[in-house]
């Protein structure tokens, strides 16, 4: 599986991450405080902060200052750290895989981008910043 983000490589962070090695992508800190669980969202820092890219590691934040946030410790699942469907793709509309390939094999209404948007609304919201893991 490709871990790649869209953007990632106009974003990579400057360090890797502390537990696995991998480059990250920065993100806002609205984007992390918006999608931490309450009782370590008191650990935010004022420092940059890192989405993890590895698809194996547990870590899902990291910032320049050391820190880290594991995947339980995020509200949200992050789409590329689970093997499992149903994986989101749109955090906006929480639109999942499994909905889109009902779409497209089952019902076959969709043939092309437009088609999905319209059947499941992916890709229509402006809630990235802080809903999506990416933050993009």
């Amino acid at each position: 599986m490709n871990s790649e983000l869209c953007g990632s490589k106009q974003w990579a962070a400057g360090n890797p991450c502390p537990e696995c090695g991998t480059s990250g992508k920065r993100v806002a800190s609205l984007t992390i405080a918006s999608l931490l669980n309450t009782e370590v969202r008191e650990n935010l820092t004022a420092t940059r902060y890192n989405l993890c890219l590895s698809p194996s590691c547990q870590v899902v934040y990291y910032g320049d200052d050391g820190s880290l946030f594991t995947k339980d410790q995020v509200r949200v699942p992050v789409w590329f750290k689970e093997q499992a469907p149903p994986r989101i793709i749109c955090y906006c509309k929480n639109v999942t895989d499994s909905e889109i390939l009902e779409h497209i094999v089952t019902r076959q209404c969709c043939n092309s981008l437009q088609d999905i948007r319209e059947h499941t609304r992916a890709n229509t919201g402006h809630e990235c910043l802080t809903k999506n893991p990416a933050g993009s």
